[in-house]
C-alpha cells in the first residue's frame, strides 16, 4: 500500500485540474423560445457571468419573466462556481494527505468513489432535471416560453472529473 500511495494520488489532482479548467467553459447552452412573439433567446451559462445573463438584460424591460430568469441563471452559474472551486480544494487537500500518512489510502479512495460518483449523478440529474422540470413547470404556468437546454463542454469535464475520481479508486483498490 506504500507504494501505491506515491503514485494513485495524482489522478485527484488531474480531476481538481480538470475541474477547474471546466469553469473556464460554458456550463451549457440555454435557447429560450417565445412563440406569441416571435423571439429566440439563445446564450451560454457561464460561470463568472457573461453569456445568456448578458443576452437577458435588453429584454428586461420588455419581458418581465426575463429579470426572474437573468437572475436565475447568474446565481445557478455562481452555485456551479464555488461548488467546484471547494470540490478541487478538497480534492487537492484529499492527495496531499494520503501522499504525507495523515489519511489512510483505504479511507481516500472510499472519498473519491463518492465524490466521482456524486459528480457524475449530480450533472447528469441536474441537466435532465433543468431540460424535463423546468420544461414541464414553465408549460403548467403557461407563459408560452420554452426553454431548451444543451450540455457544453463545461458540463463534460465536470462529468470526466468524475470518471477520474472513479478511476482513482479503481487503481488504489488493485494496488492496494
Amino acid at each position: 500500500m506504500a507504494e501505491a500511495k506515491n503514485w494513485v494520488f495524482l489522478f485527484p489532482i488531474i480531476a481538481a485540474i480538470v475541474l477547474l479548467i471546466s469553469l473556464l467553459y460554458p456550463i451549457m447552452h440555454i435557447a429560450i423560445n417565445i412563440p406569441a412573439i416571435p423571439l429566440l433567446i439563445e446564450g451560454d451559462l457561464l460561470p463568472f457571468g457573461g453569456g445568456i445573463v448578458d443576452e437577458l438584460e435588453s429584454y428586461v424591460a420588455i419581458l418581465p419573466e426575463a429579470a426572474s430568469l437573468q437572475t436565475t441563471f447568474y446565481w445557478l452559474g455562481i452555485v456551479f462556481m464555488v461548488f467546484f472551486i471547494l470540490g478541487a480544494l478538497f480534492l487537492i487537500i484529499s492527495a496531499i494527505r494520503v501522499v504525507s500518512g495523515n489519511i489512510e489510502l483505504k479511507k481516500a479512495r472510499k472519498k473519491w468513489l463518492r465524490n466521482g460518483l456524486s459528480y457524475i449523478i449530480t450533472e447528469l440529474i441536474f441537466f435532465y432535471g433543468m431540460t424535463f422540470i423546468v420544461s414541464y413547470a414553465l408549460e403548467q404556468m403557461g407563459l408560452g416560453i420554452e426553454i431548451i437546454f444543451t450540455m457544453r463542454l463545461g458540463m463534460i469535464l465536470i462529468i470526466v472529473a468524475g470518471g477520474i475520481l472513479i478511476f482513482a479508486y479503481i487503481c488504489a483498490k488493485i494496488a492496494g
